[in-house]
């Protein structure tokens, strides 16, 4: 009997990097066997991002703690993947010499025939082309309960501060038939949860002939999902329609959770930013949210110290966080990326004055979150069971349908299961539960 050998793959990143690991493992199932122990493999892959210079200043210091894996084991191969091989290709395998494949985010098919290249020429393999087939592939995935579905990949927005559409490419739409068909595969197999991943899920359709719209993917999804949550990141702002808000009040499958960016609350900095919305048409999108989807949950992205950025700028991003109340929001400081036309610009924020920035904003969102947790205080809700929880094994974790963590106890084992619980209190991250019944 032939044993495989092993895989290890470490991601960091967003949830398609997530989702493009799940998607190696199943293209490799024939040949490798997946492993979480990174010294018992024999392909070691890191899929990473390349969105902040700090996602690269993490991977390069990775790459430093795996050198002696490489030392120890001469038949290891390392692979880089994600956004960070799309960007450097082989400038890669010139600064770190342990890197035997690098392969970009639209070459992962590729994979298995440049390891076999790499085995008969024993020298680095490196693809960044932007050219390959978007249909059904397999998937080995982290979890039997929630799954991720790509709709679509790469980006036509041309945000300043960005290097995604350089790395991801276009924008283009998977075609509704093959979604369909994964989501009907995954029900059959049990799955409870799908989040629907796209850079800019609202403009989805637009490249397909005949042309589908994201709220009509929406709706055709429902119909074929049986009894999972639909989840769906993210939307973009300039592209969110009345009809995608009618889907969402319309369709009891969807979840009520919106993970809406606004990035700055300044109309100047947006404009600068090239976000192609102002501050008054977000909240018109936030408002008309509200008041069609009962008990909805936003979060969003802000950036902090972006090149030109007045004190008076900072002010109104303030001012919106203040009126939006997200229950949580995603914070950086702005981070000069190679290529982006925000890099160009020369009147940079002084380092001090964005950190000071950035923790008043957080001091400011711990506080709301806070208060939005006791708000749920006495209130039931519906969780879907992940697991124990990390912090205390004796306790399970689940999320409510505004994608909020509850910790809760019980004597049995209820992972993968819906459960009814009583919101009895919260913390910083995460609500206490209690079973009803």
């Amino acid at each position: 009997m032939t044993h495989k050998k092993k895989l290890a793959i470490i991601t960091l990143g967003c949830q398609m990097n997530r989702h493009d690991s799940e998607w190696l493992a199943g293209a490799l199932a024939d040949e490798y066997e997946y492993t979480e122990n990174e010294t018992q493999a024999d392909f070691l892959v890191v899929n990473t991002c390349a969105v902040r210079d700090k996602a690269e200043a993490k991977f390069f210091s990775l790459m430093g703690r795996l050198r002696p894996l490489k030392h120890q084991n001469k038949n290891l191969v390392v692979g880089v993947a994600g956004c960070i091989a799309q960007e450097r290709g082989e400038a890669l395998v010139r600064r770190e010499p342990i890197i035997d494949l690098v392969f970009g985010t639209r070459a992962v098919h590729k994979v298995p025939s440049m390891l076999k290249q790499f085995e008969e020429t024993g020298r680095p393999q490196v693809d960044t082309s932007s050219e390959s087939a978007f249909d059904e592939f397999p998937m080995r995935r982290e979890s039997s309960i929630s799954a991720w579905v790509a709709i679509m990949r790469g980006c036509n927005n041309a945000c300043s501060y960005c290097i995604v559409p350089q790395t991801r490419g276009p924008e283009e739409s998977r075609p509704v038939e093959s979604i369909l068909n994964e989501v009907r595969n995954l029900a059959e197999k049990g799955y409870k949860e799908i989040t629907l991943l796209g850079q800019n899920v609202n403009s989805y359709g637009m490249n397909l002939s005949p042309r589908a719209t994201f709220p009509e993917l929406l709706r055709r999804i429902h119909a074929v999902c049986g009894d999972m949550r639909i989840r769906f990141v993210t939307s973009h702002p300039k592209d969110m329609s009345d009809e995608l808000i009618s889907a969402m009040a319309e369709l009891p499958g969807i979840c009520p959770s919106m993970h809406l960016p606004i990035q700055s609350g300044s109309d100047r900095i947006l404009s600068l930013m090239n976000r192609n919305y102002t501050a008054a048409h977000y909240f018109d999108r936030v408002e008309k949210l509200k008041a069609k989807v009962p008990d909805l949950s936003i979060t969003t992205d802000i950036i902090v110290g972006f090149p030109g950025e007045a004190e008076s700028d900072f002010e109104q991003t303030v001012q919106a966080v203040l009126q939006a109340r997200y229950d949580n929001i995603y914070l950086f400081k702005y981070s000069p990326r190679p290529g982006t036309e925000a890099e160009k610009l020369m009147d940079r924020v002084d380092p001090v004055v964005a950190q000071t920035r950035f923790d008043r904003i957080l001091v400011m969102q711990k506080r709301i979150t806070k208060e939005r947790f006791k708000e749920m205080t006495g209130r039931d809700s519906e969780l879907l069971v992940e697991g124990p929880s990390k912090r205390d094994p004796a306790r399970y974790c689940g999320r409510n349908p505004q994608n909020m963590m509850v910790n809760f106890g019980s004597d049995k084992d209820l992972t993968g299961r819906f459960v009814h619980v009583k919101i009895t209190g919260s913390g910083q991250h995460s609500l206490e539960g209690k079973l009803a019944g």
